[in-house]
């Protein structure tokens, strides 16, 4: 169970600072998909996010089969695991292993494009450090995932650009980061400074490679602050039922992404028993509830995941809505 949430502070560290101690030359050398992107011939794209999945070798069932029969209703064209993939339960390297081949199998036997983020517990076992686990996870037939922008203990900082149905040029992008375990004082992470600028940075590029502004969402852990404040104020739909965890620190990256412009949508897990999405200063905000069986969850709230429809004919749109295990049949 997470604490309840601390006062809100902002702007603890200033992108200022940030900028003046850092400074990003990225050179747009990632590798190609093993599965390009692409909006399909009706100019649809559909995301499937499963959250908190949070177990160790013996996966539950349940979740799998939940998985399964979910990805089987929707047909996603990409699945993106936002965090807490796996835990602690995990004793050996054996076990990483067999935890992430576990939730790897709805995906691969559907031949589904995958990536994932790294949560607060996925590397608390101990046995592999995020990196190798990164690794691992690439060598999976249809893992897309990258280790992307490295920074401290931060990997896996990277951007998937989605091609039109009739043209190779992308028409929509995904940014997946790591928002870190914890800081000082047992407070959960946030957003680091030098992962904002690789972010701007990206955004900045591709504007002037494209020649317009490619219009993106974006998927982590952690909630920023700004989720409690669009609760608050904005058009909720959906579910709270507990605190926001997020950290007492503020970087200022949803400052950065109102400025830049091109992010519709922050999309994160870590609260399992929240589902809501909310509006504030025009970008979507929201969470995927919790996909695992043998995390802790509300018993008013069933397990599921949150599903994404993007239209090429207007993406800065997303149309988005959850989905339960009763609506495919589970309890």
């Amino acid at each position: 169970m997470k604490p309840n949430p601390p006062k809100l502070i902002t702007n603890l560290l200033s992108l200022v600072h940030c900028n003046v101690l850092f400074k990003i030359i990225y050179r747009n050398n990632s590798p190609l998909p093993k599965h390009p992107l692409k909006f399909d011939t009706s100019g649809k794209f559909k995301i499937v996010q499963f959250a908190d999945i949070q177990d160790g070798p013996d996966t539950d069932p349940r979740t799998l089969e939940l998985m399964s029969r979910i990805l089987d209703k929707e047909k996603p064209n990409l699945v993106v695991l936002t965090g807490d993939n796996i835990d602690g339960k995990c004793k050996t390297t054996a076990d990483v292993k067999k935890a992430i081949t576990n939730i790897a199998g709805p995906m691969e036997a559907r031949n589904i494009p995958w990536a994932i983020v790294f949560g607060n517990h996925d590397d608390e076992h101990l046995m592999m450090s995020k990196e190798e686990m990164m690794n691992f996870y690439m060598t999976f037939n249809y893992n897309i995932s990258q280790i992307g922008f490295k920074t401290g203990s931060r990997i896996g900082n990277y951007n998937l650009l989605i091609q039109g149905a009739s043209s190779q040029a992308p028409e929509f992008n995904i940014y997946l980061l790591d928002s870190g375990k914890y800081c000082t004082l047992g407070i959960y992470d946030y957003i680091t400074c030098s992962e904002i600028c690789w972010y701007k940075t990206i955004a900045k590029k591709l504007k002037k490679q494209y020649k317009k502004v490619i219009p993106a969402i974006m998927f982590f852990h952690i909630p920023l602050q700004e989720f409690h404040t669009a609760y608050k104020t904005g058009y909720v739909d959906g579910l709270r039922l507990e605190h926001e965890g997020a950290s007492l620190i503020n970087t200022g990256m949803f400052h950065a992404i109102v400025n830049t412009g091109d992010v519709k949508g922050i999309f994160v897990g870590h609260d399992h028993s929240n589902t809501y999405t909310a509006i504030l200063d025009g970008v979507l905000l929201g969470y995927a509830g919790n996909t695992g069986y043998a995390t802790y969850g509300n018993p008013k709230l069933q397990r599921g995941a949150r599903v994404f429809e993007i239209n090429e004919s207007n993406p800065s749109v997303i149309n988005t809505h959850m989905i339960f295990s009763g609506d495919v049949g589970l309890n």
